[in-house]
């Protein structure tokens, strides 16, 4: 008997486990899309001041901006460009490369973790960003990183019978290979029934895997809306929605009076008002604050905002604090940003290696090619300072195809472009001249 209940309490724990999991996800997407529960009770029929500033938007879109706003080149050889590096380029063209990107992006700053899917298809393989509440994965029992099956489940809705059900796919170790395992569930009879089962002709699995910020020890990564970046946001509508509740009842001043009745008040023709005796007074009550308390101390929670998330004020564009900056100026204020930004280049960029590397091998080229990646600048540059400095670089030996990829150019394709061009001309000169011009 106690194996089997040691057996069933282990099972417990990793169902809370898993749950656990699965709730904080959906509060922070609850977050991010504004939807936090509102710090002050509204009574039925009474005006809600509650006032919602979403920040958590702010942040992850931010990071999102910083780590993919801008093309990121891969490249296998960089001398010239390979028929496994045309090939690759297709297979993310189709895919819409940095539409994609962006939505791993954003999952992983919401959630935490990034998975990426591979589904074969022709002429390219199609990748698919998965909901990280989806997946449950199990590992090895002394290797957090070492994943031994994927699995994952959603509700969908039957094309026939319109009614729910649930879709399960399996993704499991089966010697060197993998066997993926398709299920539809009748969410009523709780069963699920098997509608289809293959072996993935692959040595690696069509899932790869990244975190979003590092947590060592751990499988599942960190968010950029951790509990306390959300907690300072709630503190943040807190106190936006008192003062605005303040302001509500108290901005207008209200006017009192004593020494007469209501029925003694004479406003006369000329909008003067006469009061019956010498005792009688007329007043306004006003707020004896402009709220400058609560003002400061907003903004105190919101420079704390910007430092947790190490997303500083000036990346959101204000610059009433900054002046006049200069390039190093500029990177000092960008400093906590480009520090999380570079964290998560070295995170995603693995990533990305490893599932080009699955992709060349499905295109039937070599399985251990390695990409390099080619990450532009992340702050805003001056255009022309940009290419003087390229031009000096160039004169101290370093080549064009760098330098075109510093600047976000393709130098493969602003290759083609120069030699089509140079035909293009060569045509024309050559019509002129028959033509005896």
């Amino acid at each position: 008997m106690l194996p089997n209940a040691i057996y069933s309490s282990l099972l417990d724990v990793l169902g809370r486990d898993e749950q656990s999991r699965v709730e904080v996800m959906r509060k922070r997407w609850e977050a991010y899309y504004g939807k936090l529960p509102l710090v002050l009770k509204v009574r039925p029929g009474q005006i809600d001041d509650n006032v919602r500033i979403n920040y958590a938007r702010m942040v992850v879109d931010k990071g999102v901006s910083f780590l993919f706003g801008r093309d990121i080149g891969f490249e296998i050889d960089e001398v010239e460009e390979t028929d496994a590096e045309q090939w690759l380029d297709a297979v993310w063209s189709a895919n819409r490369k940095m539409s994609l990107l962006q939505n791993a992006a954003l999952v992983g700053g919401v959630t935490g973790h990034v998975f990426v899917k591979i589904v074969s298809g022709e002429p390219y393989p199609r990748l698919v960003v998965i909901d990280p509440e989806t997946v449950t994965i199990s590992l090895a029992p002394d290797d957090a990183q070492q994943i031994l099956s994927y699995q994952i489940s959603y509700t969908s809705k039957d094309p026939k019978t319109k009614k729910p059900i649930g879709i399960r796919q399996v993704i499991e170790r089966n010697g060197l290979r993998w066997r993926i395992v398709d299920q539809v569930g009748d969410l009523e009879r709780l069963t699920w029934s098997t509608v289809n089962e293959a072996i993935w002709p692959y040595e690696f699995s069509p899932i790869v895997d990244c975190q979003n910020l590092p947590a060592p020890g751990e499988f599942w990564g960190q968010s950029d809306l951790e509990d306390d970046v959300i907690e300072i946001i709630r503190a943040i509508n807190f106190i936006a929605s008192n003062t605005a509740r303040i302001i509500r009842f108290h901005a207008h001043p209200k006017t009192w009076g004593r020494g007469f009745t209501a029925r003694d008040l004479r406003i006369g023709v000329d909008e003067t008002i006469i009061l019956p005796g010498e005792n009688a007074e007329l007043r306004n009550l006003e707020m004896q604050s402009d709220l400058a308390s609560s003002l400061r101390y907003l903004d105190m929670l919101r420079q704390a905002l910007h430092e947790v998330s190490r997303v500083p004020e000036v990346a959101t564009g204000n610059l009433d604090r900054a002046g006049s900056l200069s390039g190093v100026a500029l990177q000092i204020l960008y400093q906590p940003l480009l520090e999380k930004t570079n964290t998560k280049r070295l995170l995603y960029g693995d990533m990305l290696v490893e599932l080009n590397r699955r992709l060349l091998s499905i295109g039937g080229f070599s399985d251990d090619l390695r990409t390099a990646l080619h990450w532009q600048e992340i702050l805003p540059q001056d255009a022309m300072q940009e290419r003087q400095a390229a031009l000096i670089d160039m004169q101290l030996g370093v080549s064009q195809d760098t330098l075109l990829q510093r600047l976000g150019y393709d130098p493969d394709l602003e290759r083609q472009k120069r030699e089509a061009a140079s035909t293009d001309l060569g045509e024309q000169l050559l019509t002129a001249f028959d033509r005896g011009q």
